[in-house]
């Protein structure tokens, strides 16, 4: 069983915003014999952190998980010590070795609450982050920039830098497995109520993306990260060495290169079997258990 601190930037339910947090949370809260959530610690990046902290206790009030607690974190440009780095602390301190750090946003959450206790790298079990490129990121013909490191490049160099047992989907290695076309989403998860659900409830985000981009498609970046941490076999794991720099964390730039003194070592995994990567995918979403809701 993991213990995770779920650390997100998850707009979902505001008009036109991004919802694969979201979907990426609701895969880890439909494993329950695998994973426990203990918290959703809010950052910002595919809105404010008020907006994501505001979208999270609203979508998981409304889906019936309530009891989850949804702890703020800091606003871009504030102090980033703050709720959600102290809760960090606090229950790394209470379970050292134990807990599992997702990040699926900026990483100022983390990088606060090694501020305030620098030996929390060495009670969390891992971090799994989605983030970062190591080639140039092609989507619809065009060059995507990245949003989750380069929101907070400080934050972002710092951890890389200073964390132990970091593993990174990127956007290189999330691009294929993250891809959901609107007609296969919408039949696989038409299956049961949870589906259907989360299907009715998320689904606006294919339209958006029909309009901008000419097709009925989606990607679902962060999921592949919640996926790795539970189903790591399903994942060709890549130690590699990086230099990873203030500056080009303003881009999300992963420097993959040779071992140097001035490198870091990080975990860049790729999904090795597709067809099993999906299908645990859909599992987690139509496995998820939906409390009572108002």
């Amino acid at each position: 069983m993991k213990q995770i601190i779920f650390d997100c930037d998850s707009t979902a339910g505001i008009p036109g915003y991004p919802m694969d947090d979201a979907l990426a949370l609701f895969y880890l809260l439909g494993r329950p014999q695998e994973a426990e959530v203990l918290a959703v610690t809010c950052t910002f990046g595919n809105g404010t952190t008020e907006q994501v902290y505001r979208a999270s206790r609203d979508l998981l009030s409304e889906a019936g998980w309530e009891r989850l607690p949804v702890i703020c974190g800091s606003s871009q440009g504030e102090e980033p010590v703050s709720d959600a780095a102290r809760f960090i602390v606090e229950e790394t301190r209470k379970k050292p070795g134990e807990l599992s750090f997702v990040g699926i946003g900026s990483l100022t959450n983390l990088y606060g609450a090694s501020l305030l206790d620098p030996g929390i790298f060495d009670r969390l079990k891992e971090i799994v982050l989605m983030g970062g490129y190591t080639a140039p990121l092609l989507y619809h013909g065009s060059h995507l920039d990245e949003l989750n490191f380069s929101v907070n490049p400080e934050a972002a160099a710092w951890v890389l830098n200073h964390g132990k047992n970091i593993s990174i989907l990127t956007g290189n290695n999330t691009l294929e497995p993250s891809y959901l076309p609107k007609e296969e989403f919408y039949t696989a998860m038409g299956q049961n109520e949870a589906g259907r659900y989360l299907a009715e409830k998320l689904g606006y985000r294919f339209d958006v993306k029909a309009e901008r981009n000419g097709e009925a498609s989606s990607y679902c970046w962060d999921v592949v990260a919640s996926v790795y941490l539970l189903h790591p076999e399903l994942f060709e794991d890549s130690p590699s060495f990086c230099y990873v720099t203030e500056k080009g964390m303003q881009s999300g730039w992963l420097g993959v290169t040779e071992q140097a003194p001035d490198t870091c070592l990080l975990n860049l995994p790729r999904v090795k079997d597709l067809e099993a990567y999906r299908k645990e995918m859909y599992g987690g979403w139509l496995d998820l258990k939906l409390g009572k809701r108002p």
